[in-house]
């Protein structure tokens, strides 16, 4: 008890007429003096800039993939309802009356076709963006799914064994 005086004076000191109540709850608040500072030095971090914050959480690449490949097929849907348009758009030259009405749907069907062109060419980058979609997910989910090793951990001698003669 001599190395230690202050708890021999803490736990001694209601035989020698002191309350040791005081000791104790001043032990109390230095301990909880020292739990709560590192939460408050936590607490004044400041917040993350606003467009960190506010970000969507990323996406995963299947998710990606998935909805290039609609993409695509949107495009599609609106490359046939245009060609039904053109169509119905040819047979309107053909029945035009006269030059008036001729050049008139002409020009429509022109229009109609410079569009298709414009679709196409978006069909083809869609596809091209589908297609890098589709190859990342898929090494994403190599990556998270890495192919078993199909060699051997402990090597076993090689050779002819015990030979017996």
């Amino acid at each position: 008890m001599a190395r230690h005086r202050e708890l021999a004076e803490t736990v001694y000191a209601r035989v020698r007429g002191r309350s040791s109540a005081s000791k104790i709850w001043r032990t109390v608040v230095v301990a909880g003096a020292m739990l709560a500072a590192p939460m408050s030095a936590a607490a004044e971090q400041k917040a993350p800039p606003a467009t960190e914050r506010d970000a969507p959480p990323p996406v995963d690449k299947a998710t990606e993939a998935k909805r290039a490949k609609e993409v695509v097929k949107t495009l599609e849907l609106e490359l046939e309802d245009l060609d039904k348009k053109i169509t119905a758009q040819t047979k309107a030259v053909k029945d035009a009356q006269n030059q008036a009405e001729r050049d008139a749907a002409n020009a429509k069907l022109t229009a109609m076709k410079k569009e298709k062109t414009d679709l196409k060419a978006r069909i083809v980058t869609a596809k091209a963006d589908a297609k890098k979609a589709d190859e990342a997910a898929k090494a994403e989910a190599k990556a998270k799914n890495p192919p078993r090793p199909r060699v051997q951990q402990n090597t076993r001698p090689v050779g002819r064994g015990f030979i017996l003669s």
